[in-house]
């Protein structure tokens, strides 16, 4: 009969977690149902073209949007302020009591303002996305505009006395915050937004032959091949240079990109790394690029790893 009853229990269990999962279904759907909505593109790019007039690579703008100095992306950590900020404000609006009004009101306004930057630092990192991404991300940043308008209008409701229906606003707001960020870590876990397209990808861990050392002429990117690895080799200056091909920021193709003082200037969104360290010098990039050791031996160029990431 125990054996009986732990079989019953565990077959419950199960049906439930699948009933779980089937409740679910339609959230986690709603991503792939988004970027197929096609009827988005011409606002997408209507959009993407005024962020790049407005923010273009290499400009300061870009730069500090994209958190290329920072060596991380600006617009995540910028969420955690507006959520965070929010997520306080419905806590004490319903287990604070009356002491905990002043503050709750507080961290409505905190998040509201911290929106605003928050918003420009995902448009300036959505502009450069393909166009089945900037459908997901039009649907991210439309429901994140709705939890905005909903605090914010609970901000007013709060400050006309209004407090119970100030309280059901923020509620109604946090919900649709929540579906945005859930579509947001979509974005970046399914999609790779943000992330650095490098992170994955190793030289060889001994010395590899690769080319001839006549192959590699001035300002002219060789791609080649070291143990499964694309590496992109630059001879600048009578130096020599390697690189992981694959652009950090997107994956672009560095080997197709150009040589321009003594940096590579990727060719889908002008990211721009040193030849030397690969470190970013401009945006859109909020990552350097991993450099490859590299050395001439009996007229071949041969690589490895660098002991540094």
């Amino acid at each position: 009969m125990q054996i009986l009853g732990h079989t019953v229990h565990v077959s419950s269990a199960k049906a439930g977690a699948q009933s779980i999962r089937d409740g679910l279904r339609p959230l986690r759907e709603l991503p792939v149902q988004a970027e197929q909505i096609q009827s988005l593109d011409q606002l997408a790019e209507t959009v993407a073209k005024a962020v790049e007039r407005t923010a273009p690579a290499g400009s300061p703008l870009n730069e500090a949007l994209s958190g290329t100095a920072l060596g991380h992306p600006l617009h995540p950590p910028l969420t955690d302020v507006v959520i965070g900020a929010w997520t306080g404000a419905v806590a004490l609006d319903w287990v604070g009591g009356k002491r905990g009004r002043p503050a709750a009101d507080q961290l409505v306004a905190l998040g509201i303002l911290a929106a605003l930057p928050t918003a420009a630092a995902g448009l300036n990192d959505w502009a450069t996305l393909d166009r089945p991404t900037q459908r997901l991300g039009l649907v991210h940043a439309t429901a994140n505009v709705a939890a905005t308008g909903l605090f914010a209008t609970s901000w007013l409701a709060r400050k006309a006395g209004r407090r119970s229906l100030g309280r059901s606003l923020a509620l109604a707001g946090y919900g649709t915050v929540s579906i945005a960020a859930f579509l947001g870590g979509h974005l970046s876990f399914r999609r790779g937004v943000g992330v650095d397209h490098t992170a994955f990808l190793e030289a060889p861990e001994d010395w590899t032959a690769v080319a001839d050392e006549g192959a590699v002429t001035e300002s002219e990117p060789l791609l080649v091949e070291a143990a499964g690895a694309e590496i992109v080799l630059v001879r600048e200056r009578g130096s020599l240079y390697a690189l992981l091909e694959r652009c950090a920021h997107q994956g672009g193709p560095l080997h197709e990109g150009r040589i321009e003082d003594g940096c590579v200037v990727c060719p889908w969104h002008s990211s721009r790394y040193r030849l030397s360290d690969g470190a970013a010098l401009s945006g859109p990039t909020a990552h350097p690029q991993p450099t490859v050791q590299v050395r001439v031996r009996d007229g071949r160029v041969e690589v490895r790893r660098s002991g540094e990431r």
